[in-house]
């Protein structure tokens, strides 16, 4: 440590090697994020993943109904369990992040974060027991009543969950919240498929095989506190909850870095707007969580939120139109059905940007601006390459995958137009994560909130002229608005961003490349599959499938070579040097 301490001193009387050295540091950080996002990211694919998979039996075995009643619900859970949390996880990552930064290890913000939460989870539950009734009525179908009582089980386990799962991301611990979100989603939907394989066979109403759904949250819940805890339990015995001397030694760095001009810091230090005097205790760091938890935790809810909307507007909105309230909720149905696997892009790449912000957090309290520049940089940089090849993808595959999916392809436009929501719900969910840590911490809040009155005043237009369809619309023009400006916000605030001209070229000419071998792969896979005949919808599996491994394999080669992505990014990836190699040769 004593090393460590004295290190930035001497780097000050060398430039070259003051400007290597805070390079490598910066090179170190990003190549940490990379890997810790890998890892969260890799967990939140296999979860959601997972939760994917439960909603095909779902639809196929009960109906696009109940998949409408579940679908009804399931975000009306997702916003409350959001505002319980109060965004405390959030802010418990960010603040946890600075305070190990300073010296301290951050579990008095834990045990304020569980005070609140035990108070917070206690009121979500009544409410929502005991409010199902008007929640029902206000989504059009009193048979959601005992779904919407069957999740407010989970606001006993969830929100400590996540609460836990950001105190380690603020010490970049990443491995406990990705065996947690795995343990917890294994055991949701195991506990949803024995739910709806038991009521099926013992004749439940439609009522009750959405409860039995939505009751799956619950068991996943539980499973995943007890992993948790698990964790703690055993850093406790170990002793590294304590300040470690990772800890220690950043903080010997920063203070000495504050001498260094040379390697791009600043002379005045930046401090978060949320960073209060050194007095902690209960209730101070109660105040503290809360002020920065809960501009967080509106900024998080964008996909619920918009589900929110939805729930309340379409069902309703199709119902004025003459149609009967079960044709409506099946409609609705229809509708949700290519929401759930932009969730799933959305939810990996939220994810991955919030193992982002314990480092983005430390850089900016360091005041690296470079680092800071960098970090963020990257990571929207990969959002926007990310989300538009999942965008396009799905478009493209629509046909085959609802077919692969939920046995035909009804509603195939609406699916194709929820499907390119994929690329304004990635962009949101990383800008969502990265601007409190920028220092924006009201700005996701502000978005999501316009976002969500731009989706309901659009719905009320569209939804009764062009059905579920108009729906579509609203989304895809409500969240694009929303994703640009937190993007503009994000590159403002991090003083700028990635290569505009050469990676935007070098996305686009991988798009196309990508968006030409899926055209072939369906030109070309009917004839193949004329020799072997399959079923329509093995057949459509096949297409879908091999499409998405075609393209993402088209996408990633061309973006090397194209150079939508840089050298040093790829440097940072497993096994990324030869390729940064091979890309300076192809140039």
């Amino acid at each position: 440590m004593e090393q460590m301490g004295k290190q930035p001193k001497a780097e000050g009387t060398g430039g070259m090697r003051t400007g290597d050295t805070g390079q490598t540091e910066r090179d170190a950080a990003r190549n940490s994020w990379l890997q810790g996002a890998a890892v969260l990211g890799a967990a939140a694919a296999l979860s959601k993943l997972l939760g994917t998979i439960q909603k095909v039996p779902l639809q196929n075995i009960a109906g696009d109904r109940v998949f409408g009643l579940y679908n009804a619900v399931y975000p009306f859970y997702q916003l409350l369990l959001f505002l319980t949390a109060a965004g405390i996880p959030a802010a418990l990552s960010l603040l946890v992040a600075e305070r190990v930064e300073n010296g301290d290890s951050g579990q008095g913000l834990v045990r304020a974060a569980m005070v609140w939460l035990a108070i917070s989870a206690a009121a979500g539950f009544v409410l929502m027991w005991f409010g199902a009734g008007a929640v029902a009525r206000m989504v059009g179908d009193e048979l959601a009543q005992p779904a919407i009582r069957a999740s407010a089980l989970a606001l006993f386990s969830m929100p400590f969950v996540a609460a836990l799962r950001g105190y380690f991301q603020g010490r970049q611990r990443m491995l406990p919240s990705a065996v947690s979100q795995v343990t917890e989603q294994s055991f949701r939907v195991a506990a949803m498929l024995t739910l709806l394989l038991l009521g099926w066979s013992w004749g439940w109403s439609d009522a009750m095989l959405a409860a039995g759904a939505t009751a799956g949250s619950a068991v996943g819940g539980a499973a995943g506190l007890a992993v948790m805890l698990l964790f703690w339990l055993a850093e406790r015995r170990s002793g590294l909850l304590g300040l470690g001397s990772g800890a220690a030694a950043a903080v010997n760095v920063r203070r000495d870095a504050e001498l260094d001009d040379k390697a791009g810091r600043f002379h005045k230090r930046e401090a978060f707007p949320v960073q209060q005097a050194k007095k902690n205790g209960l209730g101070p760091d109660m105040g503290l969580l809360l002020r920065v938890g809960l501009p967080a935790a509106f900024g998080a809810a964008a996909v619920p939120v918009a589900g929110i909307v939805d729930a309340f507007t379409v069902p309703r909105l199709l119902s004025g139109e003459g149609m009967i309230a079960m044709e409506a909720m099946r409609q609705f149905g229809l509708y949700s059905r290519g929401q759930t696997l932009v969730q799933l892009v959305v939810m990996v790449a939220g994810t991955m940007a919030g193992a982002l912000v314990p480092a983005l957090a430390a850089a900016r309290l360091r005041g690296d601006r470079e680092a800071v520049k960098g970090q963020a940089g990257l990571a929207l940089g990969l959002a926007w390459q990310v989300g538009a090849a999942a965008a396009l993808g799905l478009v493209l595959l629509a046909p085959s995958i609802n077919i692969m999916l939920y046995t035909d392809n009804e509603a195939g436009r609406t699916f194709a137009w929820v499907s390119a929501t994929a690329l304004a719900g990635t962009l949101s969910a990383v800008t969502a994560a990265m601007l409190p840590a920028l220092g924006r911490i009201k700005l996701p809040a502000l978005l999501i909130l316009g976002s969500a009155a731009c989706k309901a005043g659009l719905n009320a237009v569209l939804v009764p002229a062009f059905g579920i369809e108009g729906a579509a619309w609203a989304g895809f023009a409500a969240l694009s608005a929303a994703a640009l400006l937190g993007a503009g916000a994000v590159r403002r605030a991090a003083g700028g961003g990635p290569a505009v001209p050469r990676a935007a070229a070098g996305t686009a000419l991988a798009l196309a490349c990508m968006a030409a071998a899926l055209l072939l792969t369906e030109r070309g896979l009917p004839a193949l599959l004329g020799l072997w005949p399959l079923p329509l919808r093995a057949a459509a599996a096949v297409h879908a499938l091999t499409g998405t491994a075609v393209g993402a394999v088209v996408f990633a080669a061309a973006l090397v070579l194209g150079g939508g992505i840089g050298a040093r990014e790829l440097r940072a990836l497993p096994g990324g040097s030869k390729l940064a190699a091979r890309q300076r040769r192809g140039r």
